[in-house]
């Protein structure tokens, strides 16, 4: 079926909201937490440097607010800490023989992509402590050539989360602390998509929407000796409402629905010796939950959408390893894998990714009495995933192959008062 903007009072309204909604019900798959997608959990702040492993039990400074707030009641002064993120997200294409439009492989689909975090932490008294974060836990961009064979799913994907979290930790006695927070998150989705037309040009269809949601944190750390900590970490489910217009359809407003699973973190830190420490994570995402997403398009019309997800809950293993050269240098190390979150036959363009393999290294300076300096890098593989999908409305089949990796460097400082 072809569609023509001048035909709109003719077009089957069902069809039509099926085919341009294409890219959008993609919002939802793209924001993956630490799963098969890009909701990476690198923030630029030093657990880059272990490839995450102990983020819920190393409880060392205020990076703790966000990934364990039960682990401020170890901080003995105040403390800011801040994060700059630069990475370099790489998406490359070979179009396989079974496709059916034609078009380039849209060449370095990726992007550079600024980041950073602020972290705070205080002691108010002996046995409570105080936090706030704010962090990126989702972004994306996605920049293919215009003419590239997937043009139909999309042209340009954009995706950005913020989360504010306040939070607070009590200590319970000489061993056991808990803590938690209230999660203030935002999204912001936007994308372009091309729609097969009479014609010698294709059209395009924009997608804009924005949400406003809650969740929260709830944490406990246990400290059965001084060379051993263990965390815990629950984060819950965000379920944005993502609202919008799509521009080149009669401004028809569009909602749909974004989530950030809920999810679960283990974490353990032993010092074996004055200078090493092993750091270790497990991490559970439950985008099993996630099996469907349903696309309005203009509520007061009931036209809607729904399309079937097939996504499976993801594990995370992640281990590294402190090494205290002196005083004053603290050189890191990690490595990470997480499951895929998507099977072959599910996976789409707005979603070029399998399972994460990650490794890390990072150092770090005592800058004197008050300051802290650091930097990581990460290298975070995202597979050779197989593509083979395609739309009904027009036909448009798309196979072939995707090679996804990342650079993350992270560089931060804190300050002690």
């Amino acid at each position: 079926m072809m569609f023509h903007p001048r035909a709109q009072k003719t077009v089957n309204h069902h069809a039509v909201a099926s085919m341009i909604s294409v890219g959008f019900i993609m919002a939802a798959g793209v924001a993956m937490g630490q799963s098969g997608g890009l909701s990476l959990p690198e923030d630029g702040g030093p657990l880059n440097g272990t490839a995450q492993a102990g983020s819920a039990a190393i409880a060392r400074d205020a990076q703790t607010a966000w990934t364990n707030p039960a682990g401020m009641t170890r901080l003995t002064s105040s403390e800011i800490l801040l994060t700059f993120q630069p990475l370099s997200m790489k998406f490359e294409f070979q179009p396989g023989p079974e496709n059916t439009v034609s078009g380039t492989s849209g060449g370095d689909q990726g992007g550079g992509l600024p980041g950073g975090s602020l972290f705070f932490a205080t002691p108010v008294s002996e046995k409570v402590a105080l936090g706030f974060s704010a962090t990126s836990p989702a972004g994306l961009i996605l920049e293919p050539e215009t003419d590239w064979v997937g043009r139909y799913y999309m042209t340009t994907t954009k995706l950005a989360v913020l989360n504010l979290e306040p939070s607070i930790g009590f200590k319970l006695g000489e061993k056991w602390s808990v803590g938690g927070g209230i999660d203030i998150q935002y999204a912001k989705f936007e994308q372009q998509i091309a729609v097969n037309r009479p014609g010698p040009d294709d059209g395009r269809i924009s997608l804009d929407g924005d949400s406003w949601q809650l969740g929260f944190s709830l944490s406990t750390l246990f400290e059965p000796g001084n060379d051993l900590r263990l965390g815990l970490k629950y984060r819950s489910e965000v379920d944005h409402a993502l609202a919008g217009d799509l521009e080149g359809w009669q401004g028809a407003p569009v909602s749909t629905g974004l989530l950030m699973p809920q999810n679960l973190t283990m974490s353990a830190y032993h010092q074996v010796s004055q200078t090493t420490a092993l750091l270790l994570d497990i991490g559970w995402h439950n985008w099993d939950a996630f099996d469907r997403t349903i696309i309005t398009v203009d509520e007061t019309s009931g036209r809607q959408v729904e399309i079937p997800r097939n996504f499976n809950d993801t594990w995370t293993v992640a281990f590294g390893a402190h090494l205290r050269a002196s005083e004053k240098w603290l050189f890191m190390g990690g490595a990470g894998y997480t499951t895929s979150a998507v099977d072959k036959v599910d996976r789409t363009p707005d979603m070029p990714v399998d399972a994460q393999w990650r490794i890390s290294a990072g150092a770090e300076l005592e800058a004197g009495e008050r300051w802290r300096i650091g930097g990581n890098y990460t290298y975070l593989d995202l597979g050779d995933n197989a593509l083979n999908t395609s739309l009904v409305i027009p036909v448009a089949r798309v196979a072939g192959d995707y090679t996804a990796y990342v650079h993350v460097l992270g560089f931060y400082a804190s300050l002690r008062f």
